[in-house]
């Protein structure tokens, strides 16, 4: 689509009638004071953040981004303040001259570059909904967020790693009657989609009426501005909504007021990908709330991460324990100059190995911190330093978290928790502070530790993964498109470096040679599967435990897969 055919399209539909917007979730007024008066909540957003900076340091590194498949002169770049501002501005003034409006749902899979953070802010600047989307989602799961957020705008790249984004979106378009626009970074044309650096980049729509965003509403930083996407759950996908200031609460409740991230200009990196929750509060909207610089590293690799570390003079890491080890094993190899670097987090839903903090201690020579976080909430719980054998993590200020002795559902309330939840499929947001008093369940497992903190046990349901989220049922799905494969369930194990891991439990077809792991894995991928979804063990078993009523015992499973070891017995599991 031509930029002409974009803004004549973006008129018609403006001239239209304007469909509901069920994203309008905001907390009643009592609670919103009350977080305001203690300092967790405040009327300024981000943006405020980002224009104070900006026009006081205008030169001071806002990103600093690392593109793996360009030539070394190009691979890193650095956006000012300033420049990030009028980046904003001109994505803003883009959505705008595109149809969107505030409230309107704006989606972006993409990988970790400036133009996503960009992209979030200017969502946030058009007064519309960012709903970032993983890059390692498939069609099918790209098709069920945009149908279920109605999605006005979709941007994706032309291709990454190997998938063809703009083609699967080109594919999926005509089901989609809510979707505008598709919006391609690179080659747009192949596809007939907008052209991101000729429409967003190259286009001062600021500069046009066409352009024009409204004035920022009251009540800005408690409006809806962030939509993410749960997946996992056997019958539907969820969504969780979050305001400005339910995100700005992951900075205002640090327990310290030198704890993690509360210094001027310190510099953030995640090895997460940016489209989930856990990067965007630690490396986009908390160094915008310290006037700090978010470090972004597009494909993994730990030799280069630790370079752009030391050459970016990062501050704090926030990693899942895999990726820390890939880190201890190649600084081992050949140490960086890392001198700035005082704080390791470790953790997001699984916890960090005891030996893996220590040797994160010894190799860096800072503390280590163990987080445990959720969608619904972002930052939920952080350690003290697990080199000093502390076992247990404490909530937040302002957090209420109930966890009992014994293992019990992990419900959480306070100013971090979400505006809402969303099922595939209903009509409309669950407000979280209609029902039952503000408290949210997270679907995980804890206890008290005993010291007034908590200890996250397990995953509750069916929701699985550490780094990753993996859409249990669709997985399940295909495993059963195999010829030799009559029953299947994908339940998760821990491993003690990887954390939590998908296992698939396959009843083959009967007298049948049973399929092999490296067999279903290519059988999966060949359907769709994206590779961070696919199963790292199999375990083959002559029939699944099941329920009277005939539903397979996920936890009878999961606990029996728990049990087994490398090498040894295979008993079956208990089916009674």
């Amino acid at each position: 689509m031509g930029l002409t055919d974009a803004t004549s399209r973006a008129a018609a539909l403006r001239s239209g009638p304007t469909p509901a917007r069920p994203m309008d979730v905001f907390p009643p007024e009592e609670v919103a004071a009350r977080f305001r008066d203690a300092g967790w909540w405040r009327p300024e957003t981000f943006l405020d953040d980002l224009h104070r900076t900006a026009a006081a340091a205008p030169d001071r590194p806002a990103i600093v981004s690392e593109r793996a498949h360009r030539p070394a002169a190009l691979r890193r770049v650095t956006l000012s303040y300033a420049q990030l501002a009028a980046y904003v501005e001109r994505f803003g003034a883009a959505l705008a001259s595109l149809g969107v409006g505030p409230g309107d749902p704006v989606a972006f899979q993409l990988p970790n570059w400036w133009e996503t953070a960009a992209l979030t802010l200017a969502c946030m600047r058009a007064g519309a909904v960012a709903v970032p989307v993983l890059a390692t989602v498939r069609s099918h799961g790209l098709q069920r967020i945009l149908d279920s957020t109605r999605a006005r705008v979709c941007v994706v790249p032309d291709a990454w790693e190997g998938f063809a984004h703009a083609e699967a979106l080109a594919d999926l378009a005509p089901r989609l009657p809510w979707l505008r626009h598709r919006v391609v970074i690179g080659d747009a044309a192949a596809t007939g989609a907008v052209d991101f650096a000729e429409y967003f980049r190259r286009t001062p729509h600021e500069r046009t009426g066409a352009g024009r965003m409204s004035r920022p509403r009251t009540g800005q930083a408690d409006r809806p501005a962030l939509l993410i996407s749960v997946m996992g759950l056997r019958d539907a996908y969820t969504s969780v909504l979050h305001s400005p200031n339910t995100l700005y609460a992951n900075v205002s409740t640090q327990h310290e007021p030198d704890g993690p991230g509360r210094r001027r200009g310190e510099v953030f990196l995640s090895t997460l990908p940016l489209t989930s929750l856990a990067s965007l509060i630690y490396t986009l909207y908390w160094p915008l709330a310290v006037g700090g610089t978010g470090v972004y590293q597009d494909l993994w690799d730990p030799g280069r991460c630790l370079d752009l570390m030391a050459a970016a003079g990062v501050d704090q890491v926030n990693a899942e324990p895999a990726y820390l080890s890939e880190l201890l094993t190649t600084q081992r190899r050949r140490p960086r100059d890392l001198d700035r670097l005082r704080l390791v987090l470790s953790g997001g839903r699984t916890s960090t190995p005891e030996p893996l903090a220590d040797e994160l201690r010894e190799v860096f020579g800072v503390p280590v911190q163990s987080v445990w976080g959720a969608p619904e909430l972002g930052m939920g719980t952080l350690s003290g330093d697990i080199a000093h054998g502390r076992d247990g993590v404490s909530p937040l200020l302002g957090l209420d978290v109930s966890a009992e002795r014994g293992t019990s559902a992990l419900t959480v309330r306070g100013p971090s928790v979400c505006l809402a939840t969303w099922r595939h499929g209903a009509p409309a947001p669950r407000a979280t502070w209609e029902h039952d008093g503000g408290r949210l369940s997270t679907g995980d497992l804890a206890s008290a530790d005993g010291h007034g903190g908590i200890r996250v046990l397990a995953r509750a349901g069916e929701r699985t993964g550490a780094i990753f989220m993996v859409p249990v049922a669709e997985v399940e799905e295909r495993l059963l498109t195999h010829p030799r494969v009559r029953e299947a369930a994908v339940v998760a194990y821990t491993d003690p470096e990887h954390g939590e891991l998908p296992c698939a439990v396959v009843v083959p077809n009967a007298e049948i040679r049973p399929p092999g792991p490296a067999e279903l894995r290519e059988h999966l991928s060949a359907r769709g599967v994206a590779e961070a979804f696919l199963p790292t063990r199999l375990e083959i078993v002559g029939a699944l435990p099941r329920d009277e009523r005939g539903q397979v015992r996920r936890d009878a499973l999961r606990a029996w897969v728990s049990r087994l070891r490398p090498g040894g017995p295979r008993p079956a599991p208990d089916t009674a």
